[in-house]
């Protein structure tokens, strides 16, 4: 698994610089039709910046190097667990969007590089749980909490967007 560790950082940042770029934007040219179509998105965006959006994105990539790095340099099985239950919260992440695309039925930012990066992120994922040599319940215990570490992340950044949006940029 070694060989891939950095290609998480890598492929999370490649995907969300399209988020970063586009989202406002996105959010402006469709805000009729999201009003109408989909007006929770609007009012869970209400608090959005491209800065706030950003500063986000930063503290997931903090995140994703934090458990790279723990992976990569203490080299124990339950790490490298997290570290795949993480890369598969992505791969997850990336899903998502694509089913977004599939019901807004257009482009948003997002779809293009998720559709880059799943296959290559699920080719990684399907390599790496064939180098798993621990118990499926040991290694699939560490994965689901890195997993939940991505997905309960995407929350507390979403609230420091907010949180920025408001205090420091209006």
């Amino acid at each position: 698994m070694k060989e891939y560790v950095w290609l998480f950082p890598i492929i999370f940042m490649f995907h969300d610089m399209e988020e970063i770029i586009g989202f406002k934007f996105f959010l402006r040219q469709n805000e009729e039709e999201l009003n109408k179509r989909f007006p929770f998105i609007l009012r869970r965006y209400k608090d959005f910046s491209t800065e706030g959006f950003a500063l986000a994105v930063y503290e997931e990539l903090i995140l994703c190097i934090l458990i790279s790095t723990l992976a990569y340099f203490i080299d124990r099985n339950f790490l490298w667990y997290i570290w795949l239950g993480a890369f598969l919260g992505c791969d997850l992440h990336f899903f998502v969007h694509l089913i977004q695309v599939s019901i807004y039925r257009r482009y948003i930012p997002a779809c293009i590089t998720s559709l880059i990066c799943l296959p290559v992120n699920t080719l990684i994922l399907c390599k790496c749980l064939l180098c798993i040599e621990d118990t499926a319940l040991f290694a699939g215990a560490f994965m689901a909490l890195g997993a939940c570490l991505v997905f309960v992340n995407i929350f507390i950044a979403q609230k420091l967007m907010g949180w920025f949006t408001k205090k420091i940029i209006r």
